[in-house]
This record gives C-alpha cells, sequence and structure tokens, in this order.
C-alpha cells in the first residue's frame, strides 16, 4: 500500500513535530520522505520470519581495562591538600538546608 506524500502531509507533520518548515523545504522533504517510505515498502517484500529484532548491526562492547587493585593515596597526604578539614575527614561548605 504506496502512500503519496504530499506537500500538506509534510506540513501537517511538521507541525505534530513541532518543527518550522519554510516553504522552499517542503518539496525536497516530500521527496526523501517519499523515498524512505518507498524503501520501507521494498523491505516488505522480505521474509523475516525467524529473525530476531535489531538495535544496532554490531555488537556494541565496551572496552574494559582488568581491574587491578593498587595502593591509594595516604589519607594525610590527601588532608595536606585539603583547604579544610577536622578529624581526618575534608570540610565542605553546608549545601542542604536545615
Amino acid at each position: 500500500m504506496a502512500v503519496e506524500v504530499t506537500p500538506d502531509r509534510i506540513r501537517h507533520t511538521a507541525e505534530l513535530a513541532r518543527l518550522s518548515l519554510r516553504e522552499d523545504e517542503i518539496a525536497p522533504f516530500a521527496a526523501q520522505l517519499q523515498d524512505i517510505l518507498g524503501y520501507i515498502a521494498e523491505l516488505q517484500h522480505y521474509d523475516t520470519v525467524g529473525v530476531p529484532p535489531t538495535t544496532h548491526v554490531i555488537d556494541l562492547a565496551l572496552p574494559l581495562r582488568v581491574d587491578v587493585p593498587a595502593a591509594g593515596i595516604a589519607r594525610d597526604v590527601l588532608l595536606a591538600q585539603a583547604p579544610r578539614s577536622e578529624l581526618g575527614a575534608f570540610v565542605v561548605p553546608q549545601f542542604v538546608a536545615e
């Protein structure tokens, strides 16, 4: 079932998407949308039974580094760099009203 993409449909779709299109942009958008819908119609001819849904055509795996335990920085060294500390902890300005 072919859908005809008319300038009125483009205007209506743009309005729904809250896009403001100039009059000279409507014809190119109509042609592009018609091409996209034609491609989708072409895909309807292929048997996709048993083909799992796909969100990406390639696996998206994040490369992770090896988690190796290492010695941390001594507390006294860190506290020596703090603008203010008390009782072995950083002192920060209050940011939540009581």
